[in-house]
């Protein structure tokens, strides 16, 4: 599939040929007249013609009207054949070929991914998640994890209008989850969907908390077989399990992003210590989703209590900290350089987080009007999750998509051509970073500062 745009020339799943592959038909047809210039009966005939009677004739330029609209009706048969192209794309998720499918379903998720069709798909949602649940039911394993991918998207356009057919996903993604003689690869699309979809759907009020609750027992089920066992010894490690474990400790941590204060609270007393055995794992990608897991924790129950993991009798605190140092400068040879550089680099945020309470402020910049600030580590586990998902079209959900950026707290979409109403120089810049840095080292310390004397690392 090329990019799903719905411009006239793009190739769409199910069409024989682009409109670029017509013309190229057309001149081979021609034979030799394709390699001649053409004759003067040719130039007064067919589209030659056309083009010069609508370019010469001034009354057909006055009818069009001014420049804006134009474009706007430009805009709007560009919109009217996209949205044709993916009502083919939805219809075809039924067809009977398991190829054909996949190339549907691949348009489709290429569709929702770059472009906010919440208008679009009100009508249809009951249809697409039906489709979607077929092809996760009845595919093979790839068009499973597409399907899965899909479900995710849709959850993310439609945001809390897919309550009422929450019920009817969720008991399939459960399913399948929960399914070992599916693919690991589907498992793993299959608890990524869930968990995006229980997110979206439920809120942080207790009538909640149980759905939240059951969906994040389902996850720990697969991810705690990585434990240690009874005797002290570690499992053996699988890298193909440990693709489905990390899937589900993530969706694990977005979960816990939902819940209310007295379950974080009882989740650190019971997890942490069993979150320090998959640190000892062979898997790097699993340690470090482990390591995020065990700063979440810290960095939610500090909010709710702000000496949490604080003080010198803390032996558990202790202990940690010292594993993740020792994580955050390995330099074992048998890990791949990328791999030992990422987990070098995650360990270090990870041990100031619980060592000092300190996490790294990130700017994400959407357009040259706004950017989004992932202050702390629920933010960050909740942001990596969209883009997990949306991938490229992160910057356009965010900057449209009405869910997300009252999620963020990011105000209303800005309107179409915004502009800056000033630029700051560089210098302006500067000192209201300044100004910035102060207030927030001000309000940390005051946070801190009866903590400093007893922390001796």
């Amino acid at each position: 599939m090329g990019d799903f745009t719905g411009s006239p020339n793009t190739s769409w799943p199910g069409d024989g040929q682009g409109t670029g592959d017509k013309d190229c038909a057309q001149k081979k047809g021609a034979g030799a007249a394709g390699s001649r210039p053409p004759t003067d009966d040719e130039n007064s005939t067919g589209d030659n013609w056309s083009t010069a009677s609508v370019l010469s004739d001034n009354s057909s330029i006055c009818d069009l009207g001014s420049g804006p609209e134009v474009e706007e009706v430009e805009d709007n048969s560009e919109q009217e054949s996209f949205e044709d192209r993916l009502c083919e794309c939805i219809e075809g998720l039924l067809s009977k070929s398991g190829p054909q499918r996949k190339k549907f379903l691949d348009g489709l998720k290429q569709a929702l991914c770059k472009k906010y069709l919440v208008d679009f798909l009100e009508k249809r949602k009951e249809t697409v998640a039906d489709s979607l649940l077929k092809c996760v039911k009845k595919g093979k394993t790839e068009e499973q994890s597409l399907a899965a991918q899909c479900i995710s998207l849709l959850a993310l356009q439609l945001g809390p209008d897919l309550v009422h057919l929450y019920t009817e996903i969720q008991a399939v993604l459960s399913t399948m989850l929960a399914d070992n003689t599916a693919s690991v690869q589907t498992r793993a699309e299959c608890a990524s969907a869930l968990a995006m979809c229980c997110f979206l759907t439920s809120s942080p009020k207790r009538d909640d908390v149980e759905e939240l609750c059951s969906k994040m027992g389902m996850m720990e089920d697969v991810f705690k077989k990585a434990y240690r066992k009874a005797d002290g010894s570690l499992p053996q490690g699988n890298p193909q399990m440990s693709v489905l474990n990390v899937s589900c400790l993530d969706a694990w941590c977005l979960l816990l992003t939902r819940t209310p204060d007295f379950f974080i609270q009882r989740t650190a007393q019971t997890h942490i210590s069993l979150l320090g055995d998959l640190l000892r794992g062979s898997d790097t990608d699993l340690r470090v989703a482990a390591g995020e897991a065990i700063a979440l924790l810290y960095d939610m129950n500090r909010y709710i209590d702000e000496d949490f993991g604080f003080g010198e009798e803390d032996a558990e605190t202790n202990a940690l900290c010292d594993q993740l140092k020792e994580l955050s400068t390995e330099s074992t040879k048998h890990i791949a350089r990328n791999a030992l550089r990422r987990q070098r680099s995650r360990f270090r945020d990870i041990l100031q987080t619980v060592k000092t309470w300190v996490v790294d402020e990130e700017v994400v910049k959407m357009g040259r009007l706004e950017s989004l600030m992932l202050e702390d580590w629920a933010t960050k586990i909740q942001y990596n999750a969209f883009c997990n998902v949306l991938h490229s079209g992160v910057n356009i959900h965010l900057q449209e998509n009405v869910m997300l950026r009252e999620f963020f707290g990011l105000g209303a979409p800005l309107p179409v051509g915004a502009k800056p109403q000033h630029k700051m120089t560089k210098v302006q810049r500067k000192y209201y970073n300044s100004l910035a840095d102060k207030a927030r080292t001000v309000s940390r310390g005051k946070n801190r500062d009866k903590r400093s004397a007893v922390i001796g690392f």
